[in-house]
């Protein structure tokens, strides 16, 4: 009786384990926001990747083991929309839509794009149908372009036909597609693509044809196409690559232009919160680091524009700190500005020579200044201040009228004579921050080493002779091109 009693105890204790396992799977089974089933067929087991788009590079999501091609992505959280690629080993992946949360695909290894259906996906299904379509049309046009290079004239013309009736054809399918498909995500990464259509350039009074307009009226268009309210975009491939086309090769590499087109592009985004986060923080980043010089302008156009005015809410407080102060240091120290005297706190000059004179850069009668920061101890000084001189001295022995103003960044004395000798810079106006107390710390120095940018040496900058800076952080190849120019 015992035992009975027992036996039926350990029984009840199993019936309710697994009844505690079935409601904890049933659980998370209901909270499972994504699951994305797959079939590749020929695929042997390994790791499989769920990746997305987002600012020209890719991110992985999520990871899956395949068991006999099959596998399953799944998560907690909903997956954003956009779109991603599926990755396999061997360098092989294909891209999928992001709209639903639960769909299923299937395909093979060795035809990826011709062989994918998919279950339950309004997306994907006609996104591999206009997949498959575009690859049929561009395996007829290949071999036609290859024949095109060696063609005769009368071949050419019959070829240049082929083309022509494929490239409508694929027109007219992208017509039909949008039409159908109006609704889907992928049809607005299709009509994002489309240029605009330029119409025909206007005449003067004369009856001049305008030949700027076509670029003009192209990029004032250029972005009507893309939807600006849906963030979905910034997952494809598609828009930072807009962004870089827009910013680095349809507007001139000065800073004013691409100022005017950097707001344009931020004005457009503001429309979603998503969107004008991105735009703003990858302008600010692109053009801080930028090597162009003078590009630092857009910098500090950005950070007064949107972040000093409270715009960036993403940004934490010590990190927006950063980099407003960053902005601050190089606003004085812009191309076109005025070089920033070295005064004191009071406004007093303070840079003396090793007689103790003081000196003043507005002081400095020539045509040209270079303003020049190095190190008596530092190394790479030593190298390239020697090539500084040749170069200062080639283009004097030219006629040109240049003086050189030299500040030394160090503070020992001894050392400075030692440079100044050795380099035989005794022509330059050689000045430092010499005046110290008992600890050796600067007693009138001003924040020149911010204003100046001056986190390594030698650093040249070029002022005209108002003394605005024509070019900084230069080598001495560039100097002398900019003056022999002008």
């Amino acid at each position: 009786m015992i035992y009975n009693f027992a036996k039926t105890i350990l029984v009840m204790k199993k019936i309710i384990l697994i009844l505690s396992l079935v409601i904890s799977y049933s659980s998370i089974a209901q909270t499972l926001k994504y699951k994305i089933e797959g079939e590749v067929t020929g695929l042997q087991d390994t790791e499989v990747i769920l990746a997305y788009y987002f600012g020209g590079k890719q991110y992985a999501k999520d990871t899956a083991i395949s068991n006999n091609g099959k596998f399953v992505f799944t998560g907690i959280g909903e997956l954003d929309g956009g779109m991603y690629l599926v990755v396999l080993p061997d360098q092989k992946w294909f891209d999928i839509i992001i709209s639903e949360q639960k769909f299923k695909f299937k395909t093979s290894l060795n035809n990826l794009v011709s062989d994918m259906t998919f279950v339950n996906s309004k997306e994907n299904t006609p996104f591999y149908k206009y997949l498959n379509f575009i690859n049929l049309r561009q395996q007829e046009i290949s071999p036609i372009r290859e024949k095109l290079k060696t063609a005769s004239a009368e071949e050419t013309k019959k070829l240049k036909k082929k083309q022509e009736d494929i490239d409508k054809e694929v027109m007219e399918y992208r017509e039909n597609f949008l039409k159908n498909y109006k609704n889907i995500f992928f049809s607005k990464i299709i009509k994002a693509t489309i240029d605009p259509i330029i119409p025909e350039s206007p005449k003067d009074k004369n009856g001049n044809i305008d030949e700027t307009f076509p670029f003009r009226y192209y990029k004032t268009h250029f972005w009507d196409n893309v939807d600006f309210n849906d963030e979905r975009i910034l997952r494809t491939p598609l828009f930072h690559s807009k962004m870089e086309q827009y910013l680095d090769k349809m507007t001139a590499k000065n800073p004013d232009s691409i100022i005017v087109s950097a707001n344009i592009l931020v004005e457009k985004s503001k429309i979603n919160k998503e969107i004008f986060r991105y735009v703003v923080s990858h302008i600010t980043s692109k053009y801080e680091r930028s090597k162009i010089m003078g590009m630092d302008a857009v910098f500090v156009n950005m950070v007064e524009k949107y972040y000093i005015t409270n715009m960036c809410s993403w940004v934490e407080e010590e990190q927006l700190k950063k980099i407003i102060e960053r902005a601050e240091k190089i606003a004085p120290n812009l191309i076109g500005k005025v070089a920033s005297e070295f005064n004191d706190i009071y406004g007093r000059p303070f840079m003396k020579d090793l007689n103790g004179k003081i000196h003043t850069l507005q002081s400095v009668d020539a045509e040209y200044t270079l303003l020049i920061f190095y190190g008596p101890t530092c190394g790479h000084c030593k190298t390239e201040i020697p090539k500084i001189k040749n170069t200062i001295d080639s283009l004097i022995n030219l006629k040109y009228d240049i003086k050189t103003f030299a500040v030394a960044t160090e503070f020992d004395v001894s050392e400075w004579k030692k440079f100044i000798k050795e380099q035989k810079t005794e022509s330059w106006i050689n000045v430092a921050d010499i005046s110290h107390d008992d600890e050796g710390n600067p007693l009138a120095s001003s924040d020149w080493r911010d204003k100046y940018d001056i986190y390594s040496t030698p650093v040249v900058y070029l002022l005209d002779k108002e003394k605005r800076i024509v070019a900084k952080r230069i080598t001495h190849q560039q100097f002398a091109d900019i003056i022999i120019r002008k």
